[in-house]
């Protein structure tokens, strides 16, 4: 519950956050043992010529820029991070070229597949990023290739100028490479076709990668709508909670904490019952086992429960009722006051009258110890009329009529009552209440009356009316 004094800040959201991007620093992160494992593996079944030190420092280049992507890739307030982050996967495949040419190049076919990664990664950017990247990943790797057959640079400087420029580049260079594994001369043919088919797998990566995002995107948008709802869901039935009428908590189940209270609990607690403070902290219950393990278990209620407040006891019921709200187990707790019902069935337990309070249809609406120690069989919703029977009688005998209230004397086993009928008026509707007490008389002083042990003396309004009525036994 918030109190008075708090506010709640409302902080507009930054103009740029993109939530894939952690994903692109978990592509790298597995970029990163992609190729640790097309090193070691040709390595360790084959005589591969590898050169660790330089594939060791591009690992190594390659961890930077996964600490970068971790560090930049947060939600920024601009759109430059954006740039950023292309530039730093873009850098990610050159390292992975120079990476791979110091695996072996063109001796490691199996390495290739390690551009994969990166274009599909390039999706978290945007659509058009995979496409982009494969092309830059198809130039890298024809670049290291031409760099490293002389095969390929015969017949670059008869393709365009581009090829004789880069031919005549990488000419003196590439002559010194020698091929890793001793005996292996590979046709030209053999080369192209290989970058071919590389090229080709990488485009269509790039192409499943767009329909990944696509996917992807559709999944974020219903997630981000499924949120939206949620959090408004949440905020509606917290506010619900805090403007009840009736005392109400709502109770995080595992932790016995408060999320949020109505105003009208602060009845009950002896401190005020703010969020994150638990619950038995906050409100004494006698008993706190009881209220605990309705939280913890199924729900239910607890039909008494005593609350101390400060100085005062106060009789209570308590109902518990389970929630979940995003994986979370809640309970909320009602409690109501049934200390005025406690008293008032405390004082008519001991007045020694015994009293029914009957509803307009001859039900049993409710009695007190004398009452079912008089009528054993009687029972809440029970039909009055079968137990409080007289021959001779109306079936509803107890309805005073227009005067509201009348007395008779009954026999009633070895001993006679005073019979006090009462009505007591619904607002607004036509139906009443009627109360009937018992009060015990004695024989000596009932000795004047004539014959009473046979008839009933009603007195209406002032008037004697005598009338030989007999009781029934109760039933």
């Amino acid at each position: 519950m918030n109190s008075s004094g708090d506010a709640t800040l409302v902080l507009p959201p930054p103009r740029w956050s993109d939530p894939r991007i952690h994903l692109l620093d978990d592509t790298w992160l597995l970029t990163i043992f992609a190729i640790l494992l097309a090193t070691v593996v040709p390595w360790l079944i084959s005589g591969l010529d590898i050169n660790f030190i330089g594939a060791c420092l591009g690992l190594l280049a390659l961890g930077a820029i996964h600490i970068a992507l971790t560090i930049y890739g947060k939600p920024a307030r601009t759109e430059d991070r954006r740039a950023l982050l292309t530039s730093l996967h873009v850098a990610g495949i050159v390292v992975v070229g120079f990476i791979w040419l110091q695996a072996g190049g063109l001796q490691n076919p199996a390495f290739l597949m390690v551009f994969a990664l990166p274009v599909v990664g390039a999706i978290f950017l945007s659509r058009w990023q995979p496409y982009l990247m494969a092309l830059f990943a198809v130039g890298i790797a024809w670049g290291i290739a031409i760099a490293q057959a002389p095969e390929l640079r015969w017949y670059a400087p008869g393709l365009n100028a581009v090829g004789a420029w880069l031919a005549a580049l990488l000419g003196q260079q590439g002559a010194a490479t020698s091929a890793p594994f001793l005996g292996f001369y590979a046709p030209s043919g053999y080369f192209v076709v290989l970058l071919e088919v590389f090229a080709i797998l990488i485009f269509a990566c790039a192409v499943a990668a767009e329909y990944l995002g696509t996917v992807f995107e559709r999944l974020h948008s219903h997630v981000d709508v499924a949120r939206a709802e949620a959090e408004r869901g949440q905020e509606f039935w917290a506010s619900l909670i805090e403007e009840l009428p009736v005392p109400a908590l709502l109770v995080d189940a595992d932790t016995l904490n408060i999320v949020c209270a109505s105003e009208q609990a602060t009845e009950f607690c002896t401190d005020e019952p703010l969020s994150g403070r638990s619950l038995f902290e906050t409100i004494r219950f006698s008993y706190p086992d009881v209220v605990q393990e309705l939280i913890t278990t199924t729900g239910g209620v607890a039909p008494l429960s005593i609350v101390k407040v400060h100085d005062r006891l106060r009789a209570t019921e308590v109902h518990v009722q389970h929630l979940a709200q995003k994986g979370r187990r809640f309970a909320l707790v009602v409690i109501e006051d049934k200390t005025e019902e406690l008293t008032v069935r405390a004082a008519l337990d001991v007045t020694g009258q015994a009293v029914l309070v009957i509803d307009s249809h001859g039900r049993v609406l409710a009695f007190n110890k004398p009452a079912q120690a008089l009528f054993a069989a009687i029972q809440l919703q029970s039909d009055a009329s079968q137990l409080l029977s007289l021959t001779g009688m109306p079936v509803h005998w107890w309805e005073p009529g227009l005067s509201g209230r009348r007395k008779m004397h009954l026999e009633i086993g070895p001993r006679i009552y005073q019979v006090t009928c009462s009505a007591s008026p619904l607002p607004g509707e036509e139906e009443r209440l009627y109360v009937v007490a018992f009060l015990p008389v004695a024989r000596a002083a009932a000795g004047d009356l004539n014959a009473i042990t046979t008839t009933a003396r009603i007195v209406d309004a002032g008037q004697a009316d005598v009338s030989n009525s007999t009781l029934i036994a109760p039933r």
